[in-house]
């Protein structure tokens, strides 16, 4: 009986929070290939628009950590994210390395963006990833107080120059094609170094998204998981279907 209750209130714990990060009630693992493209540093003027553009295009859900600066900046982009079904996820409100900060300016970061967002939207995020993948003991502890899966990594096993590093249309693709796997979340940017790059590297969205259907994947969003993701550098994420 014990094990029954427990499953039970695990199972509306789930329920709970695949609501408040609006993916499915069965935030799960994918029983099938699915990719999670994710976007850092945003919403800027010069990408997000493109992005979201070519997402809508090709019907692809994705995952937006954003930075809660940017989104003050630039709120109808954060509003237009979220009406057109994507998962938003807190990205800090400065880009600060955490392990530089004393740990009241690390919660500030996180409440801070926390509100920005729940003010542009309606609903606090979930998830968190912490710029430069930086996390520390005492942020961890904090984002679980407060109900947040933080720490959102990505998969990154070739090692191959990111687009942050503006290797160009050709070698973002290769970057992502390299890394795809089962339950993969990819790292992506729409906001501060990517807008130094060539405006010709973008042409690398749509092509990519094709290719990676062509091998048989599909995409979903970002959700929390209870289990950390070996695949994802221990992310406490999954990838579900939209």
């Amino acid at each position: 009986m014990k094990s029954k209750i427990a499953t039970a209130a695990l199972a509306i714990a789930s329920l709970a929070m695949a609501l408040l990060v609006g993916s499915p009630a069965s935030a799960q693992a994918a029983d099938k290939p699915l990719i999670g493209l994710t976007f850092d540093d945003g919403p800027s003027p010069e990408r997000t628009a493109f992005v979201l553009d070519v997402l809508k295009e090709k019907g692809v859900k994705a995952t937006f950590f954003i930075q809660g600066s940017h989104a003050q900046q630039y709120p109808d982009l954060v509003r237009r994210i979220k009406d057109e079904g994507h998962v938003i996820g807190n990205h800090s409100f400065d880009h600060a390395n955490f392990p530089d900060l004393t740990q009241a300016n690390q919660k500030q970061e996180i409440d801070n963006t926390n509100a920005t967002l729940k003010a542009i939207t309606g609903t606090t995020p979930t998830l968190l990833r912490f710029p430069f993948g930086n996390s520390t003991p005492y942020s961890l502890k904090y984002l679980r107080s407060i109900g947040m899966s933080g720490g959102i990594q990505w998969h990154w096993a070739v090692g191959e120059p990111g687009d942050f590093e503006c290797p160009g249309a050709a070698g973002v693709q290769k970057y992502v094609l390299d890394e795809v796997a089962s339950g993969a979340i990819i790292l992506l940017h729409d906001g501060n170094d990517v807008l130094s790059c060539p405006a010709s590297q973008w042409d690398y969205l749509a092509s990519t998204i094709d290719a990676i259907r062509a091998r048989g994947y599909d995409f979903g969003v970002v959700a929390p998981s209870t289990k950390p993701s070996a695949l994802n550098e221990g992310s406490y994420g999954v990838v579900v279907a939209p």
